[in-house]
C-alpha cells in the first residue's frame, strides 16, 4: 500500500479537474469500471445516465440515481462547465432507448454542494431536478436511502456494487451499461492511498481487479442484494500517474458517503417524506438476492 505524498494530491487534483474533460462522449480515453459484467436495467432501474452539454466542449457522460419522481442524485464535479442535461431513465444505451420504453428528459436546474471543491473531490455531491414527474416502471424505479438509523454505519466490509457506463474505447450509442462488484474499506486503509479522505468519503475496492473510473462518475453504489444507496462514484486511481490510471486497478474508489448528506438531500428535495427509506422499503429488497445479478 502506498503512502500519501504530496505528488498523490496533486495528481488527484488535476485527475479531478480533468475528469469532465477525459469523459467527452466523442472521447476514445475514456475508462470502464474493471472487471465488469453487463446488466439488464430491470434489475438497476434507479441508474440515470446523465449527457450534459458543456460552455467550453461537447458533451459529457455521467451516472445518476433516480431518487423519486423528480430527483437524480449525481456528483457535484459532473455539473462543472454544464448548461444542460439529457436525462435518460429505463434504458441501458442510447441507441435501445426507445426499444425498451426508456425516457429521455431536458433538464437545465441542478443543485451543486454549496462546500463543492473540485481540487480535493470535497462535498462532491449534487442534485438534478426533472422537468416533470416521471411515472415508476419495471425500468424505471428510485434507489432507497439509508435510513436515520443507519446514518453512523461505516458499511466497512461490506460487498457493494456499481454500475455505469464508462467507456473502455470511443463511447457509441449503443454501448451498454455495466456493473461490478466491490467492497467498503475502511477510511483510516483509504487514507493510505489518498489524503484526501474525510468523513464525507467513502472507499470501495474489488476482490481482484475491479475499479471504477472516469466515465463512470456520478452513479450508484448500492449495498449488494439491495437497491440502498450508500455512495457515490467521486474519484479514482490518478489519472495522470505514468498513464497508469485505471489499470491500477488494486487502488480503491473513492466515493461520496450517502448517509453523511441525508440531511443536505432532505434540505433541498423537502423533506425525506418524498423519498423512499431502507426501513420502508424492506419487502423489496427480497427480490434483488445475489442470483439475480446478471
Amino acid at each position: 500500500m502506498q503512502t500519501n505524498t504530496s505528488a498523490q494530491s496533486v495528481s488527484l487534483a488535476l485527475g479531478l479537474l480533468l475528469l469532465l474533460m477525459l469523459c467527452l462522449i466523442s472521447s476514445s480515453t475514456g475508462y470502464a469500471i474493471g472487471q465488469s459484467k453487463f446488466g439488464k436495467i430491470e434489475k438497476f432501474p434507479y441508474q440515470v445516465m446523465l449527457i450534459g452539454k458543456q460552455l467550453w466542449r461537447k458533451r459529457i457522460l455521467c451516472g445518476g440515481t433516480l431518487l423519486d419522481k423528480r430527483w437524480v442524485l449525481t456528483a457535484g464535479h459532473c455539473t462543472m462547465g454544464v448548461t444542460h442535461y439529457d436525462v435518460y431513465l429505463g434504458t441501458r444505451s442510447v441507441e435501445d432507448t426507445e426499444q425498451l420504453g426508456g425516457l429521455v428528459l431536458r433538464s437545465n436546474k441542478f443543485i451543486v454542494h454549496e462546500r463543492f471543491n473540485p481540487e480535493t473531490a470535497a462535498n462532491d455531491i449534487a442534485l438534478v431536478k426533472l422537468p416533470h414527474d416521471v411515472q415508476f416502471t419495471s425500468r424505471i424505479r428510485p434507489a432507497t436511502l439509508p435510513s436515520n438509523a443507519q446514518r453512523l454505519d461505516q458499511f466497512t466490509g461490506k460487498s457493494v456494487v456499481a454500475s455505469g457506463w464508462g467507456a473502455t474505447v470511443e463511447m457509441t450509442s449503443s454501448d451498454a451499461m455495466q456493473y461490478t462488484e466491490l467492497k467498503v474499506i475502511s477510511n483510516a486503509e483509504c487514507d493510505e492511498e489518498y489524503d484526501v479522505v474525510t468523513a464525507g468519503v467513502l472507499c470501495a475496492k474489488g476482490l481482484k481487479e475491479e475499479t471504477v473510473c472516469t466515465g463512470d462518475s456520478g452513479g450508484p453504489l448500492v449495498l449488494k442484494g439491495t437497491q440502498m444507496l450508500v455512495g457515490i462514484t467521486s474519484f479514482g486511481p490518478a489519472d495522470g500517474e505514468a498513464g497508469g490510471g485505471c489499470d491500477r486497478t488494486t487502488v480503491p474508489g473513492g466515493f461520496t458517503r450517502v448517509t453523511y448528506y441525508l440531511d443536505w438531500i432532505e434540505s433541498k428535495i423537502g423533506g425525506q417524506s418524498h423519498l423512499q427509506t431502507h426501513n420502508s422499503q424492506q419487502h423489496q429488497h427480497h427480490k434483488y438476492r445475489d442470483d439475480n445479478l446478471i
